[in-house]
């Protein structure tokens, strides 16, 4: 019991942070759940049911302020989505260790991207292109370019890996959108909050069709992450996301490191 009361409230501190920063926290979600002795054959499953959940909670107060770009999302997430479906459907058949090794790899990614510093970036040179892939997006008075090859690539492969690895790729497709296509981030955000949700429902789905969901420790951490959620949306207008981003880098990092030293051992 005290274990599970322990890992409400990490899971409660963690689901608030990410909501802020629009990514669902399924980063976090699975290395606490392997920690506390969940096999790799069932984290990833309890975590798109608590990214879900809380992605949705998150979306409530987004859609109130009018900072969801609908069109961007319904662009770009769809290959997330399908491909998210299948790395879900067949996580089973992978051995667990080239699972850590594929959420190794991620987290390292993920800690590199949250550690960039954005300001060095000059989203209006995007913009200078015109060319036929590129596609021109104007929302809410803010205007960036999308590269339609590159981020539908991208984001395809990112949906295998959400589906398999339980992460649903917000923490990559944030800085995708903010970085190479010159989204704001409050805009950002807010769309990235839509697409970690999709994804981790299409995820889900291809884990429920296995057989592989613990849905009593799932629904039980999933109160805690909704309410999680809903806080953490609300505080998101006021708080320095930058500075937040950049800290949970060092901390996704850190956990990089545990499964770097924990593969050398096993290899």
């Amino acid at each position: 019991m005290e274990h599970l009361v322990i890992l409400s409230i990490v899971f409660f501190v963690v689901s608030i942070v990410f909501s802020m920063l629009g990514m669902g926290g399924g980063i976090l979600y699975v290395p606490i759940l392997l920690f506390a002795g969940v096999s790799f054959k069932q984290a990833p499953a309890i975590s798109l049911i608590l990214i879900t959940v809380s992605s949705l909670a998150a979306l409530s107060t987004f859609l109130r302020n009018r900072k969801v770009d609908w069109k961007l999302a319904l662009v770009i997430d769809p290959p997330t989505d399908i491909m998210a479906f299948v790395g879900g459907y067949f996580c089973a058949l992978l051995p667990e260790n080239v699972l850590l090794g594929c959420l190794t790899g991620i987290l390292m990614i993920a800690g590199t991207l949250m550690l960039k510093n954005n300001s060095k970036y000059n989203r209006y040179e995007l913009l200078s292109e015109n060319k036929w892939w590129r596609w021109q997006r104007n929302f809410n008075g803010e205007n960036y370019s999308v590269n339609l090859p590159l981020v539908l690539t991208a984001t395809a492969f990112i949906g295998v890996l959400s589906g398999m690895l339980g992460i649903t790729g917000g923490i990559i497709k944030l800085p995708i959108m903010v970085l190479i296509c010159g989204v704001p981030m409050d805009i950002a955000v807010a769309t990235s909050t839509v697409m970690v949700a999709i994804t981790a429902m299409f995820g889900l789905t291809g884990h429920i069709l296995n057989g592989k969901v613990d849905w009593r420790l799932g629904i039980i951490l999933s109160i805690l992450v909704l309410i999680g959620g809903l806080i953490g949306s609300k505080i998101s207008i006021a708080v320095n996301k930058v500075k937040l981003k950049k800290f949970f880098g060092v901390v996704v990092w850190l956990i990089a490191i545990r499964y770097i030293v924990k593969l050398a051992g096993i290899f």
